[in-house]
């Protein structure tokens, strides 16, 4: 049952992904802003979740995972309330700002909550459980969403997450037990600090460098001081009594492998997350109910992939399935790149098929093993640590195949491409990084 609430909250967070994703193309035509702009509303959300995981998960290792839990379901209601009333960019990004915080709550402390309750070969299964709610929440997402947009408008994707929030909220209350919390650690504030502006300096220089340029003053002073501030944080961490993150455990092999194999999977599988319902609406001219129906293959196989390689994690070596969801996502993103301009509509499937497939393979088993390497009394900072390297991927698939996508297009309708020739070429670009990606990702795996 407390399995449950966890997995009611993976879902919320998997269905507005989802559903945003679909809805991207009708808001940048309502905002009148560009691809560039428009994918702010999804890398936003993310930098803000990115900036604060390992802040909740320190002090869900400190006081009361139940509350940090509920608190962040509260808050992701919230901010879908205020994506619901928004009218413009700017407020659509405050909006998904707040939803940013509450899903990092959710999910820097429900990784802890599953490795607290279940032990283990259970454990493996818990977490491909929790792969298959993520699929069942991203099969869902672009459904609903492209129903939802074409009947009631964009708007209405942000209302249906208001009643799940809150019937997650109930049954957390009384289904959520209060675990002891380890009043022996402390938390180190100055550390904290410099953490969040370090991280969200870069992050916001990488998510706005393809629409000011690269070379902008602005975006060159962000990597600079980013980079300062980074420094600052190391030697604090080094002199502090009780430090924030502790990186001593990436002295740890299991944890830093696969922290990094998390990072590499998810920029491939993000680098195509933006830009392909740009190419289903722009290049093949596909409503946002067939767009939907195109990405559901993703989830499908990525439900029953995430279920199997739970069950096979407790027999085999978790090298073995991650390495082989990295050969199916090199496959994949590999598809992807070499689609043309009148791709048909099963080889469109099969890829999605297949991606899905390497994704939900590779995610559980390796989940699995960072977090069951945790040190005692830091199992959440080690939790919200994998899913930061998660996150951090997602960040840099969608700011690195927007970079790339931007570079290429304007390079070809310089040289006289048309506009549809220009996209696709620019489209493949970007996805030849994802397929980058996979093969270092898949190397490391192997090796780990």
């Amino acid at each position: 049952m407390i399995f449950t609430v966890t997995a009611n909250g993976t879902f919320m967070s998997t269905l507005s992904g989802g559903i945003v994703n679909i809805a991207l193309p009708t808001m940048a035509s309502e905002f009148n802003v560009s691809l560039e702009n428009i994918q702010l509303v999804v890398s936003f959300y993310l930098l803000v979740l990115t900036c604060l995981l390992p802040v909740f998960g320190k002090l869900s290792d400190l006081y009361s995972r139940k509350w940090m839990y509920l608190g962040g379901f509260i808050t992701f209601g919230v901010g879908a309330l205020f994506g619901a009333l928004s009218n413009s960019l700017p407020m659509m990004l405050v909006a998904r700002g707040v939803q940013g915080i509450g899903s990092s709550a959710m999910m820097a402390t429900s990784q802890a909550l599953i490795a607290q309750i279940f032990h283990g070969p259970s454990r493996g299964k818990a977490f491909g459980a929790i792969g298959a709610v993520v699929a069942c929440g991203s099969l869902a997402g672009p459904a609903i969403g492209g129903v939802l947009i074409q009947t009631w408008g964009w708007k209405s994707v942000f209302w249906i997450c208001i009643p799940i929030a809150i019937v997650g909220v109930w049954r957390g209350i009384y289904l959520i037990p209060r675990f002891k919390a380890h009043k022996r650690l402390k938390m180190d504030w100055p550390g904290a600090i410099l953490y969040t502006l370090t991280s969200f300096v870069f992050l916001y220089a990488l998510n706005t460098a393809a629409d000011k340029g690269w070379g902008n003053p602005l975006i060159l002073s962000a990597f600079a001081t980013s980079l300062f501030l980074f420094l600052v944080f190391l030697r604090r961490e080094n002199s502090a009594r009780h430090p924030f993150l502790e990186l001593s455990i990436f002295k740890n092999r299991t944890i830093s492998y696969g922290c990094v194999v998390a990072m590499l999977g998810y920029t491939a599988l993000f680098s195509n997350s933006v830009l392909l319902p740009f190419y289903l609406t722009d290049i093949m001219h596909l409503d946002p109910i067939k767009i939907g129906l195109l990405i559901m293959p993703f989830p499908v196989t990525l439900a029953i992939a995430s279920a199997v390689s739970g069950t096979l994690n407790a027999r085999w070596p978790a090298s073995i399935l991650t390495t082989a969801g990295f050969g199916l996502l090199i496959i994949s993103t590999l598809m992807f790149a070499l689609i043309g301009a009148t791709p048909s509509i099963s080889y469109i499937v099969l890829a999605q098929l297949i991606m899905g497939a390497g994704s939900g393979t590779f995610q559980v088993p390796n989940n699995n093993t960072v977090v069951s390497a945790a040190p005692k009394g830091k199992l959440g900072v080690v939790a919200s640590i994998n899913a930061l390297c998660r996150n951090v991927g997602m960040i840099f698939g969608i700011a690195f195949s927007v970079a790339i996508f931007a570079l290429v297009q304007t390079w070809c309708t310089k040289h006289g491409q048309d506009a549809q020739n220009a996209f696709i070429h620019a489209y493949q670009a970007a996805l030849l990084m994802g397929t980058a990606c996979s093969v270092v990702g898949g190397i490391l795996s192997a090796k780990r």
